[in-house]
């Protein structure tokens, strides 16, 4: 029986095909791991870091333009340069500032390293060689914002009517930056610059811009808390109309019928708002507090200072109330109509009370008014104590009436 000859592998032309390529990969790459030349590559975009080791014991801070990048040519053999094996993250360039001790700009060195200590390429350029960055201390101070109008040499309004006071919406703003620049500032200005003359009351969002002491405003790096606001400019027209008062805490049969009073002068000429101009017919030149009205005390003075009369000539206004129909009382304090809310659960001792008040109203009236008519009501809740101390407090003393009232303000003494 004859027995089969077993074929070599070598003998196989498949076998010898695929060992004869493995063997051709491994020489190429071996050739290229250890004989390949020297190439280039250009890695674009690697982040500048600025290194703030020495500015910071200065107290300086970056202000500006602080992201920077550039491009790094690389040199090594090809497959270290690789895409795959080599990125910008792999290169650190830092902005030298070693000689940072004092606010300004500075032109920085730019060193480009590998990361890795060991690597075995070499940066051989970098597209910039410096980069100019802003050093200073940080500042944040808060300013006023001063409202302007600003018009081409035309008065604000037309004639007959007269400008109220300009007001901003936002009363005031923070700004923060250099130091440098924010001692430079010398006023806050929102400027609300017309086209024409007014007649009406006008308002407009505008800037919110710094000046400097020359009124120009060439600051860079400021950042403001906000920087718009809204600038109103009040229209006001000449009227001359009723002077007159208003009451406060008053009793309910003096709502709908008001007591008798005087002014002096009766008629004055005042600066209206446009809007209000057709409606009013009277100007209230005060407040006059029932607690503060009775026959002994009916008459008030008060100043124009804060109204807006058009005559400055006019320094005050002269209130005579009609009293003849009242009387005036002491009458006793019950201490069983005292009311103190203490929601603290205080321990107190009521040291002082007032033992009457002053009642005043129409006589018939008076006659029916006893202590159980009067009540005291003390409020704890808003007293600062500490134990062992007397504190005054104001109470609000009330009489059960529609036509008679407490004159006058009394305290109270609590001991904690």
């Amino acid at each position: 029986m004859k027995t089969k000859k077993r074929k070599s592998l070598f003998q196989n032309n498949i076998f010898v095909f695929v060992l004869s390529l493995f063997i051709s990969v491994c020489i190429w790459l071996l050739v290229v791991i250890n004989v390949s030349p020297q190439t280039t590559r250009v890695i674009k975009d690697v982040k500048v870091t600025i290194d703030d080791t020495v500015p910071s014991q200065f107290g300086l801070e970056v202000f500006g333009e602080s992201e920077f990048t550039v491009d790094v040519t690389v040199k090594g053999k090809k497959y270290q340069i690789s895409t795959g094996n080599l990125s910008a993250e792999d290169i650190v360039v830092t902005a030298v500032t070693t000689n940072v001790d004092a606010p300004g700009f500075r032109t920085l060195q730019l060193r480009a390293e590998p990361v890795n200590e060991n690597a075995s390429y070499t940066i051989s350029s970098v597209s910039a060689k410096t980069v100019d960055v802003y050093f200073d201390t940080a500042k944040t101070v808060q300013f006023v914002v001063e409202p302007k109008v600003v018009t081409d040499g035309f008065s604000v309004v037309e004639d007959g009517f007269t400008c109220g006071e300009v007001t901003s919406s936002e009363k005031s703003v923070v700004i923060s930056g250099p130091s440098t620049q924010i001692n430079r500032i010398e006023n806050v200005v929102a400027e609300c610059v017309l086209e024409k003359s007014l007649n009406s009351n006008y308002s407009v969002e505008t800037a919110i811009v710094p000046l400097d002491d020359k009124g120009k405003s060439d600051f860079d790096y400021l950042t403001l808390s906000v920087d718009k606001t809204v600038v109103a400019v009040p229209v006001l027209r000449v009227k001359t109309v009723d002077t007159a008062v208003s009451f406060k805490n008053i009793p309910k049969n003096y709502i709908e019928s008001p007591l008798n009073y005087k002014v002096s002068p009766a008629k004055e000429t005042f600066n209206i708002f446009v809007d209000q101009y057709e409606q009013i017919t009277s100007y209230d030149v005060g407040i006059i507090d029932f607690k503060a009205l009775s026959p002994t005390n009916n008459r008030f003075v008060f100043s124009s200072e804060k109204l807006p009369v058009a005559d400055s000539a006019v320094k005050e206004f002269i209130v005579t109330v009609d009293m003849s129909d009242f009387s005036q009382e002491y009458v006793n304090v019950s201490e069983d109509k005292i009311k103190i809310n203490n929601p603290d659960n205080l321990d107190y001792t009521l040291s002082y009370y007032p033992n009457s008040v002053v009642v005043v109203g129409p006589d018939a009236e008076l006659q029916g008014i006893t202590k159980d008519k009067i009540y005291v009501e003390i409020d704890l809740s808003q007293v600062e104590i500490k134990e062992g101390e007397t504190v005054t407090i104001p109470a609000l003393i009330t009489v059960e009436s529609d036509s008679c009232w407490v004159y006058g303000t009394y305290d109270v003494e609590i001991t904690f």
